[in-house]
């Protein structure tokens, strides 16, 4: 399953990935605003890990925001570098983000670890990654994730409290796996159905055994 990475957030009734969305942003502007908003003395340094086009730097205002990736092609990074092993001093970032990016990463602890290195103490990691999705950008897609895998992960690297919350619940999950289907430009239609269903059924049985995705704010 090969996509163009997000260039910009705009939530389109139609689209396949609508259901994942529509939970997932919310969620990461929550946590961002939570972050920003934290007492620091000094101007914020943020660095958002596999960048891509840099879709979320609206989000953080009056920061020295940078964006880094693993390559140059279908991104604009500001430098690259290797999630597992970041070309940063240790103790040098107020914020980490990285969104949908440590599903791809070989060895994801390894790059946590990283993440817990190069953050100032008391500092902020903002990430997120699937439970659930198919398979894309083979192949190098290794890993799925539940929150308790998260969790674990996020203690063994050195955080010492988090907030792990689902991107939409069962139904939310349901209907999308049914829209990413529907993939013809004809389909529209149906995909916007599905997608009111799918925003019906998990405000009216909220369940979260199966989301799709996961958002996470940790703290070191």
């Amino acid at each position: 399953m090969k996509k163009l990475r997000l260039h910009k957030r705009k939530l389109k009734i139609w689209s396949q990935d609508y259901l994942v969305y529509r939970y997932l942003w919310p969620n990461l502007e929550q946590a961002i605003r939570k972050a920003v908003s934290a007492p620091n003395s000094g101007r914020r340094v943020v660095v958002d890990i596999g960048c891509g086009h840099k879709p979320y730097r609206d989000l953080f205002d009056d920061v020295l925001y940078l964006g880094m990736d693993c390559g140059g092609e279908d991104s604009t990074p500001d430098f690259l570098g290797d999630a597992r092993q970041l070309p940063l001093q240790t103790g040098c970032v107020d914020i980490v983000f990285s969104t949908q990016v440590i599903e791809h990463v070989p060895h994801p602890q390894k790059m946590m670890m990283e993440c817990g290195r190069v953050l100032k103490p008391g500092g902020y990691l903002i990430l997120s990654g699937p439970f659930y999705w198919p398979l894309h950008e083979e192949p190098f897609d290794f890993y799925r994730f539940t929150k308790y895998g998260f969790a674990q992960m996020l203690k063994d690297a050195g955080f010492s409290s988090w907030e792990i919350k689902e991107d939409g619940g069962d139904w939310a999950q349901l209907m999308l796996a049914l829209n990413l289907k529907l993939c013809k430009r004809w389909m529209a239609p149906l995909r916007c159905i599905v997608n009111i269903v799918g925003l019906t059924l998990n405000q009216a049985f909220l369940s979260t055994k199966s989301s799709a995705n996961y958002t996470v704010l940790a703290k070191l």
